[in-house]
């Protein structure tokens, strides 16, 4: 899995809520088991104003 600080922080914020929009980001992961596994650990987050800027 491959993500940059920025997508790490979107991450981080619950910015991401599928797998498609975690790819379509720039997310690369040699395994869709394991991208879904990170993008569940955070899905019961709501991303605040500051982080998507």
């Amino acid at each position: 899995m491959t993500l940059t600080r920025r997508q790490l922080a979107c991450w981080y914020a619950g910015g991401y809520r599928s797998v498609t929009a975690a790819q379509i980001s720039g997310v690369h992961s040699q395994s869709t088991k394991t991208l879904t596994t990170l993008i569940h650990a955070t899905t019961d987050h709501e991303p605040w104003l500051p982080d998507h800027f």
